[in-house]
């Protein structure tokens, strides 16, 4: 992991907006959405793009729906500004093969928040970055999310 001032090749500074994600229906990218709103940011000046952060809602998309958008996004960005990908998933496995995908399609850096569906302590969190990190090709940017922690059901929410 690097400081963002360390990433060799990517100069990241900025505006570096996450992308929402334009669909055309549930499981179809809207794509010509996707190039009008690339293009607009790129337009107006931002210095990268963020996709499949929680703005992009990425947690639910199917996972050839999220290979499908990093494809697109570095194709049309052609590497005018830099590309991160979110890789935030529950399983490794899964992190990695987008963190694939984004290496092929050319795109900058990993921006990757702690698994969101099980709660962890700082010891497992540690744990999970020690496994995973060194499996990743691009640059890996920790992505905190203060206002999402684990948020357990109450009786009065579910009905028997």
């Amino acid at each position: 992991m690097h400081h963002a001032s360390e990433v060799p090749g990517v100069p990241l500074k900025g505006i570096i907006p996450p992308l929402v994600t334009p669909l055309a229906d549930h499981s179809t990218l809207d794509e010509r959405g996707l190039e009008r709103l690339t293009e607009h940011v790129i337009g107006d000046g931002v210095h990268g793009i963020f996709i499949l952060g929680t703005t992009g809602e990425a947690p639910g998309l199917g996972a050839a729906l999220k290979h499908e958008l990093v494809r697109q996004v570095c194709g049309i960005v052609t590497r005018r500004v830099p590309v991160l990908v979110g890789i935030s998933e529950t399983a490794i496995t899964e992190s990695l093969a987008i963190a694939e995908t984004a290496r092929r399609c050319g795109a900058d850096a990993l921006v990757l928040a702690p698994p969101y569906y099980f709660p962890a302590t700082q010891a497992e969190l540690l744990g999970y970055l020690e496994r995973l990190a060194p499996q990743l090709l691009l640059p890996l940017f920790l992505y905190n999310l203060p206002y999402r922690p684990p948020v357990s059901r109450r009786k009065r929410l579910v009905r028997p």
